[in-house]
């Protein structure tokens, strides 16, 4: 597939485009709901962090079978079946509420199962989009996605789901469920030609095998790895505050359930800008250069929330983290759609994942702990020392591997496994 810099998305990427944004309207309200509805089952700092504990073990303990798995069947028909189920799941814990049956343990376990269906979906999803755009539309269709992610999710969803819970804690996520239903019906929609192996193709190796394959691939790529490390530092420290961000909002900030859902939708703001000017911003710095900035950002805006609890003080960090996280996203996506084969990305990814993101599980039950021995304020102090420990330690050498493996034209043919 061959384009150039201004053609046009192709028509299937924007039913991809109109899927994700379906199921992220949904996810924000959803965003916004679930910690107010484990607020009002627990008071208990640990126990509410064991909810976004639960939400993130899935990729801790997933994602190398997922990427396997996402390998050997078609990625299209995953993500279809993965967002019916949590259509199921949402309706579930919709008619739990509605019948007052509702309690923390069962909400951690509803969670759980959408996670794991989450893994499945996003995981496929990032596979997926390279076999519907051209190699030079990816950071512009990653900057889409992202940017409709951020306003569906952030902008609406999320005051939306607060003002919804208070009017009926149930109406959120019966709204979910909903939206994942159509959201199902777009991926089915696409159609492409099949460039993964289909259920049922013989495959020679074992899931043991393919797993190796995936770790010994990244592991000999300096550059994906120390990505992938310095992702998983940030994304553990992040969840230390995230995790009990509720209750900070609530005991720290004096906010209400629709003063908790503004807060939140203020980083959309950030989000978009960061959707829609990353690749600018990357042009302008260069990208090795915005990747350092935007780490270095993750360190130093934890340090507001934790010196200035104060609402305006909140927001603005909120908006700015958001901005540069968007940037690292767009540009560290797109890197690693362009660098890894098509056939080995779900493996690769995986890997990827599980040491960028599978690291926010350890990091929502330490912050429950910092948080409940500490204080709340704490868990933002925490993750600014130790993130800009890590930025110290990678800077250096993501600079260095930069200069061999940013740019398309000069990117080395991937690492041998052998």
């Amino acid at each position: 597939m061959s384009t150039t810099p201004t053609a046009k998305l192709p028509a299937r990427f924007w039913r991809l485009f109109a899927a994700s944004a379906t199921s992220n309207l949904g996810d924000g309200v959803i965003a916004a709901a679930a910690p107010l509805l484990a607020l009002s089952l627990t008071d208990d700092a640990r126990l509410i962090s064991a909810v976004s504990f639960a939400a993130m073990l899935p990729w801790l303990v997933l994602s190398l079978p997922a990427g396997v798995f996402i390998d050997r069947h078609e990625r299209r028909d995953i993500m279809a079946w993965s967002n019916a189920v949590r259509a199921i799941l949402f309706a579930g814990l919709t008619l739990s509420i509605l019948t007052d049956v509702i309690n923390v343990w069962i909400l951690l376990v509803v969670v759980l199962a959408l996670a794991v269906c989450e893994v499945l979906f996003d995981m496929a999803a990032q596979a997926f989009l390279p076999a519907i755009v051209a190699v030079d539309q990816l950071e512009r269709a990653n900057g889409r996605l992202y940017a409709a992610e951020v306003a569906t999710n952030s902008f609406i969803g999320l005051p939306f789901g607060a003002w919804l819970f208070v009017a009926a804690a149930a109406a959120p996520f019966g709204l979910q469920a909903v939206a994942l239903v159509v959201a199902a019906a777009l991926v089915a929609s696409i159609r492409v030609v099949p460039k993964t192996p289909q259920p049922g193709a013989q495959i020679a190796n074992s899931f043991s095998q393919e797993i190796r394959t995936g770790l010994a691939w990244l592991w000999k790529h300096p550059f994906l790895r120390l990505l992938a490390l310095m992702l998983g530092a940030a994304n553990m420290c992040h969840m230390f505050a995230h995790s009990i961000f509720a209750k900070y909002a609530r005991d720290e900030l004096g906010l209400g359930p629709r003063g908790f859902g503004l807060v939140l939708a203020t980083s959309a703001i950030g989000s978009i800008a960061g959707g829609l000017l990353g690749s600018r911003i990357a042009k302008r710095l260069g990208q090795s250069a915005a990747i350092v900035l935007s780490y270095f950002m993750f360190a130093a805006l934890e340090i507001i929330p934790w010196a200035l609890p104060r609402v305006w003080a909140v927001v603005i960090a909120s908006v700015l983290m958001a901005v540069f996280g968007t940037v690292w996203n767009v540009l560290t996506v797109s890197l690693r759609q362009r660098l890894i084969p098509a056939d080995l990305f779900g493996r690769v990814n995986s890997v990827y994942r599980f040491l960028g993101t599978g690291t926010s599980a350890v990091g929502a039950i330490l912050g429950g702990q910092i948080a409940y021995h500490f204080g709340l304020r704490a868990t933002y102090l925490a993750s600014a020392v130790l993130l800009g420990v890590t930025l110290m330690i990678g800077a250096p050498r993501l600079l260095t591997y930069a200069r061999i493996y940013m740019a398309p034209e000069r990117t080395p043919a991937p690492p041998s496994i052998t």
